[in-house]
């Protein structure tokens, strides 16, 4: 969930007039719901005290700056006309009332504080009345995620909504970013703005990439010691994606290995270990020499919420490369170790989502079957103790919105014994 800083500037960005454009509330209060159930308080601090502010900036903003920052808010976002004019008529006729129950107000909502403080409203009057309708606002949805803490596991949607925010987040901040960047830069008509926007929105997306590679990708791991699994072939996806949730496009798990450690039989075969960013503590100067050794990085993919445990790569050159990152999935119903992996072939760059950022990768060739029936012909030619076998464990997959790749649905099994996935002999 969100630490309790994310949750203080979620809820005061949600607040403050501008920023409360693209950034909405709702869930962030809802996880302060999730945090009080866990016997956490602070996320509900952080939120009451976030809006607050937010509300406070706002009021001083629409009474220091008045009609002309409305003038310039209809003109930037026309569709606030109508808004702004129902908040207009709705302070005049019935003032008290929408300023304590303005967060229930829907479609005003967001305007009402800066509209207070353009027409004036007594700083008093309005501290004290919002500070009630902030209360009730916040009552309402932290009491939402209080009583969902109770079931979100059982609610996929939802549990995927949660993921998609919480991985989002940094992105979320970045628009916020540079939509106070924006305001600012056009109320004192600052020169070259386009120029100067350019510059910030590359600094910004620079810094969304190098912090998630080289600072918060080691926040990933997940101790699978502490959590043994149990491998079930009748339950598992096998399907791999660039972040927790299902939301980014699928890559595909094609190769099962039932045994202690795929880790040998990749050296033998003349597999080389990858450096990943979630498991090595690479800097900068580490990844430039990796890159100089035709070796980089291999990016983190999640498989059952976690990132891989270890990934290898053929020789090959820094744009064009076979790879494969392995997963261990626990022992099957025969007390036999099962890795899975990701098989595929690196063929050039391109931009794509990942993890809550635009970021540039390799491209994955969508044959990835291509990639598979080679690995398999590579164990029969090169390796005695092995056995090789394709069974079908999914349906064939298209190319299409939700996948990169496409197959006719088999697993390439690789075990010392001819058994298959999940015999018990």
């Amino acid at each position: 969930m969100f630490d309790t800083m994310t949750l203080f500037w979620g809820a005061l960005f949600d607040a403050l007039i501008g920023p409360n454009v693209f950034v909405p509330g709702e869930p962030f209060l809802i996880a302060a719901g999730f945090r009080l159930h866990q016997g956490i308080w602070s996320g509900v601090v952080a939120v009451i005290l976030g809006g607050f502010l937010g509300d406070q900036i706002s009021y001083v903003i629409g009474r220091r700056f008045g009609r002309n920052a409305q003038s310039w808010l209809m003109r930037w976002l026309p569709k606030t006309r109508r808004p702004i004019a129902r908040c207009r008529l709705l302070l005049q006729k019935r003032g008290t009332i929408v300023l304590v129950f303005s967060r229930l107000l829907g479609p005003v909502a967001w305007i009402v504080p800066f509209i207070a403080g353009v027409n004036h409203i007594a700083w008093g009057r309005f501290t004290l009345l919002t500070s009630i309708g902030l209360l009730l606002g916040v009552t309402q949805f932290v009491l939402w995620g209080y009583l969902l803490s109770y079931g979100i596991d059982t609610l996929p949607l939802l549990k995927e909504a949660e993921l998609f925010v919480v991985e989002h987040i940094q992105s979320i901040l970045m628009l916020v970013f540079l939509s106070v960047f924006l305001f600012i830069a056009k109320r004192y008509r600052w020169r070259r703005l386009g120029l100067k926007f350019t510059f910030a929105l590359i600094a910004a997306v620079a810094y969304l990439n190098y912090s998630h590679f080289f600072w918060s990708a080691d926040d990933l791991i997940k101790d699978v010691k502490a959590n043994p699994l149990y491998f079930d072939e009748t339950r598992t996806v096998f399907k791999a994606f660039p972040g927790e949730s299902s939301f980014f496009d699928a890559q595909a798990i094609n190769v099962v290995f039932i045994g202690n450690n795929p880790q040998t039989i990749m050296n033998q075969l003349g597999w080389i270990e990858n450096k990943t960013f979630s498991r090595n503590d690479i800097n900068l100067v580490d990844y430039f020499l990796l890159m100089r050794n035709k070796t980089p990085p291999v990016s983190d993919l999640f498989w059952n919420g976690r990132v891989q445990d270890m990934a290898f790569q053929l020789p090959g050159n820094l744009l064009k490369r076979s790879h494969i990152r392995w997963w261990n999935a626990g022992r099957n119903s025969g007390e036999q170790q099962v890795w899975l992996g990701a098989l595929s072939y690196d063929d050039g760059l391109t931009f794509t989502p990942y993890r809550g950022i635009v970021t540039m990768l390799h491209s994955i060739d969508s044959d990835v079957d291509k990639e598979r029936d080679k690995f398999k012909r590579t164990i029969d030619l090169f390796s005695n103790n092995l056995f090789t076998s394709k069974q079908a464990y999914s349906a064939p997959v298209s190319k299409d919105e939700e996948h990169d790749y496409y197959s006719d649905g088999e697993i390439l099994v690789i075990s010392t014994r001819t058994l298959p996935i999940g015999n018990n002999g």
